[in-house]
């Protein structure tokens, strides 16, 4: 069953982009929007979703006065954060208040939809700053990987190149491309020296 989504964010641009995101994976159905914290509260208890993507700075009621409102009310709605504030200096803050997750919007697409996934899995996701890296643990950060991007990584990790994977596994080289991207951004990581010792040290490859 999919996961009802509410967006909140007083930019129609940033709703426009989230909405679209999110109704391309069958993990999700939006079921409501607000353009402000007011908005938002009203809406809650008729459109009944599981989780709720949030701003934090925003018209008439704030996010964090949204964000407590949520858990003293909706106790079982989980609460993610996608702001252009710094997480350094109000991550603390939102998670103190009952929010599962934060991320920036200046963070990848697959980031954001990497920290939708765990938050209604009932995971949290909270990122450093604007790189993107996440704080999950290795065993959280392997639960947001695919079968099929599982099956790259171990190849990624044996050493195998993007052409060897494409003939092993009967994709395009392109396709190996996206998947191997994928990876590293859901395991914080950027190069495959460190994919390599994730594998080794979660005991996915052999030593």
């Amino acid at each position: 069953m999919r996961k009802r989504v509410m967006l909140v964010d007083d930019h129609p641009a940033m709703l426009m982009a989230l909405k679209s995101m999110l109704q391309d994976q069958m993990l999700f159905e939006i079921v409501g929007q607000a353009q402000n914290g007011e908005e938002c509260l009203r809406s809650i208890k008729e459109v009944n979703p599981n989780m709720v993507i949030l701003d934090l700075d925003m018209p008439k009621t704030d996010g964090f006065d949204v964000i407590r409102r949520i858990g003293l009310m909706h106790p079982d709605v989980r609460i993610l954060v996608v702001s252009s504030l710094d997480e350094s200096v109000y991550g603390g803050r939102v998670r103190s208040l009952g929010a599962h997750g934060f991320v920036n919007k200046t963070a990848a697409a697959t980031i954001i939809l990497a920290a939708c996934t765990a938050i209604s899995q009932g995971y949290t996701f909270f990122t450093h700053g604007r790189n993107g890296n996440t704080s999950l643990s290795d065993n959280d950060k392997l639960a947001l990987i695919s079968d099929r991007e599982l099956q790259v990584m171990k190849y990624l990790g044996k050493g195998s190149s993007n052409q060897q994977i494409s003939d092993l596994l009967h994709i395009s080289n392109k396709t190996v491309a996206t998947y191997k991207t994928r990876v590293f951004d859901k395991l914080g990581i950027n190069n495959i020296a460190d994919l390599i010792l994730f594998c080794r040290l979660n005991h996915i490859i052999e030593n």
